[in-house]
């Protein structure tokens, strides 16, 4: 028989010698204590000293118990000690805190407790301790002695431990003493210096962390430093709070060094069974002294401004969900001071949604907040609420369908139109297909309901412009036809889908008799070219007699992509006018050409050209165009946007955006940005972005610069931010 059988028959006869003198190889309990499995002893040769009462085990020897299993060239057990010698290139896996290689080990027979020389304590992330010295004192605490401490997650020692130690480490904490506690699932050092590359930078007399691949604890993040030109240098200093699994906060203070500047901010974030959310809340204690923004000292005379963000998306059935999301500010400057956020107005809602089918219904509340003009501060809209509905029918007997859609919007102001309104809109949908034409009828009739009241206490003269109850009625007819045309080969696709939309529509023609507050004008383009009304809204429709006209055409080809171009133009047979247009119209009604034509690689890259042709001379007055190209290493993109003086535009813009990222190597990225004003000779926006994602540390360096046209100088701010993982 070979060695190793050899080696397991001499441990049968051996125990069973012990049995003979009431002993076993490993020990047992007594009578009355709960039973641990027992361990087994594998080994190429065992031999057994009746008189020392020792086995000795050589070669390729494991010892099992349990989940933990010890590998080393020799074991001596000592069955009066209770304690197993390992000898030469010792190895323990998943003894609770991890992995441990050593040169020689001292251990219980039960590995409750022991001591390990010359070790490492390698972690399933694939960070590891170094020590001269590792005392196991039991289950829950192992204390190291002058212990070093390789904080990078690294996937390849963590596939293969016996790399550990065998490149210098980027980053690692040298102590004294480090205490690994399982019970709290730290580990706490003392006299720690940090190192990069073993050269020391930062000291700290006492460090906890929590250990790698275990759950969150609450504890100081990295902090960060930010520098702009509103509130100078700052230094955060965030600290992560561990409320539940599935919940926790993290509170961020923004110290400015020079400007005696404290800015808290507040993130909760709840992952619930039915859906999440988060909540950010900020505050600054407004005592900026001195800044290159001199207007931003005497902004406001608040002692305390805040903003208090937060979305969250829930979806408590299959056809019940709910989201929100808000942004409310203590005054309309807050967002400019201190983020660069230049909006003219907040938004926040709340949307209540039950869809099932072909059904839709949904409750909604608005809150809009005015950041420009503080002449309209008392005029903000509140829309509480906004009920939609839309129930459809299955398609029938010649697959027409029949809806009905309703909207009530009911919106408060505290200075000015109280406005409330509800319409109905039962319609009607035709599909039918004549040897390949698709034709498609419909027919609707819009009745709107309203009740206004003027609530004007500074202009009076307004307070009888709207009657207090009105009505509206709108119907609209339009019909559909396209033609697809498609051919086939083995390596090309060609289709050329020929389009044609006609509607017939009306509204009151005393428009100026009803409130608008839903309806905006648009732009013609591709894109609602066919859309029977290009209105958004209800208080605002699109009427008259119009025919919309064009082609779209794509080609696809295996090796090459794909090739694509539409085209159309809209025609429109009266000329009446309200307060909402859609631009793109010449003075005879009939529309300039929309166009796009793209490329799309079957890699690599991607080409829009998005177009406008004057309807009498066909010279391209609107041109837009998109690009972008990717590849492993660098991504680019760019958008162009020219509108020509004309007739129809009365101010030229001419505006160029560029974007970049390049990953300079696998941890190292570039990113940069620029926005131009081409018409101004004004640089909108500019940014530069370095960032690092190492095995251990995220660096990230930005300098960003905002100067749209409402700022008389551009904003300017830097920020700078290190996370060391595993800390």
């Amino acid at each position: 028989m070979n060695s190793r059988r050899q080696a397991t028959f001499l441990l049968s006869l051996l125990a069973a010698f012990f049995v003979a003198k009431n002993s076993m190889a490993f020990p047992s309990f007594k009578k009355g204590q709960k039973e641990s499995p027992p361990a087994i002893l594998k080994a190429d040769q065992v031999d057994g000293d009746q008189a020392t009462n020792t086995i000795t085990a050589t070669g390729n020897v494991e010892v099992s118990k349990g989940g933990s299993t010890v590998y080393s060239n020799k074991v001596v057990y000592e069955r009066n000690g209770g304690m197993v010698h390992a000898i030469g290139d010792v190895k323990i896996k998943d003894i609770e805190v991890g992995n441990v290689r050593a040169t020689k080990a001292d251990i219980k027979d039960d590995f409750s407790s022991g001591k390990f020389f010359d070790s490492k304590i390698i972690f399933l992330d694939g960070s590891y301790l170094t020590s001269p010295e590792v005392d196991r004192k039991d289950p829950l605490i192992t204390v190291l002695d002058h212990p070093i401490f390789s904080i990078c997650p690294n996937p390849e020692i963590s596939a293969n431990n016996a790399l550990a130690g065998q490149k210098r480490d980027f980053f690692s904490i040298k102590s004294k003493q480090t205490t690994i506690d399982r019970k709290e699932d730290v580990m706490k050092s003392k006299g720690g210096i940090m190192r990069i590359y073993n050269v020391p930078f930062f000291y700290t007399p006492y460090l906890s962390v929590a250990l790698p691949s275990k759950k969150k604890k609450s504890g100081f993040l990295n902090p960060s430093y930010a520098k702009s030109t509103n509130l100078g240098l700052g230094i955060r200093l965030p600290y992560y709070l561990y409320i539940a699994p599935n919940i926790d906060l993290t509170t961020t203070p923004l110290i400015g060094i020079s400007n005696n500047q404290i800015l808290i901010n507040n993130e909760l974030r709840h992952k619930a069974s039915y859906g999440e959310y988060v909540i950010n809340a900020e505050v600054a204690n407004n005592k900026i002294k001195s800044t290159s923004n001199t207007t931003v000292v005497k902004r406001t005379d608040r002692q305390y401004r805040w903003n208090l963000m937060g979305e969250g998306k829930f979806d408590f059935t299959k056809d019940v969900g709910l989201d929100f999301k808000s942004n409310i500010v203590s005054d309309r400057n807050y967002l400019r001071d201190y983020h660069f956020n230049f909006l003219n107005y907040s938004l926040s809602k709340v949307n209540f949604d039950y869809i099932h089918g072909r059904n839709y219904h949904a409750v909604k509340m608005i809150k809009i907040q005015e950041l420009e003009n503080p002449a309209a501060e008392k005029s903000e809209p509140t829309i509480m609420p906004q009920i939609d509905s839309r129930i459809e029918t299955k398609p029938l007997f010649f697959k027409e369908t029949f809806a009905l859609t309703s909207n009530t919007a009911m919106i408060t102001r505290q200075d000015g139109l109280q406005y409330r309104r509800a319409t109905v809109i039962p319609e009607a949908n035709i599909p039918f297909n004549m040897r390949g034409n698709l034709f498609t009828l419909n027919s609707k009739l819009q009745n709107d309901f309203y009740w206004l009241k003027n609530q004007n206490s500074t202009d009076t003269s307004q307070a009888s412009q709207y009657q207090t109850a009105q009505t509206n009625v709108k119907p609209e007819f339009s019909f559909n036809w396209r033609l697809p045309l498609i051919k086939k080969t083995q390596t090309n696709t060609l289709l050329i889908e020929p389009m044609v939309n006609v509607v017939m529509s009306s509204y009151r023609k005393n428009y100026s008799a009803l409130p608008n507050e839903d309806s905006n004008s648009s732009e013609l383009s591709v894109s609602n070219l066919f859309v029977s009304d290009r209105i958004a809204g209800f208080d605002r429709n699109e009427s008259g007699k119009r025919v919309n006209y064009g082609v779209k055409t794509n080609f696809f080809n295996k090796k090459y992509g794909q090739f694509g171009l539409t085209i159309g133009q809209g025609y429109k047979k009266n000329g009446n006018t309200q307060d909402a247009i859609i631009k793109g119209f010449g003075t005879n009604n009939k529309s300039n050409l929309v166009g796009q034509a793209l490329y799309k690689a079957k890699k690599y890259f991607y080409l829009t050209y998005s177009f406008q042709l004057n309807e009498s001379n066909y010279s391209n007055d609107v041109n837009q165009v998109s690009a972008s190209l990717t590849f492993d290493k660098i991504m680019f993109g760019t958008d162009y946007l020219l509108i020509k003086q004309s007739q129809q535009n009365l101010n030229k813009m001419e505006q160029m955006s560029l974007f970049s990222k390049m990953k300079l190597s696998n941890e190292w990225s570039l990113t940069l940005a620029t926005s131009q004003d081409l018409v101004l000779g004004r640089a909108l926006s500019r940014s530069a972005i370095i960032s690092r994602d190492g095995c251990c540390t995220i660096f990230g360096f930005s300098v960003m610069e905002t100067n749209p046209s409402s700022l008389s100088k551009p904003q300017k701010s830097f920020n700078i931010s290190v996370l060391f993982k595993n800390l």
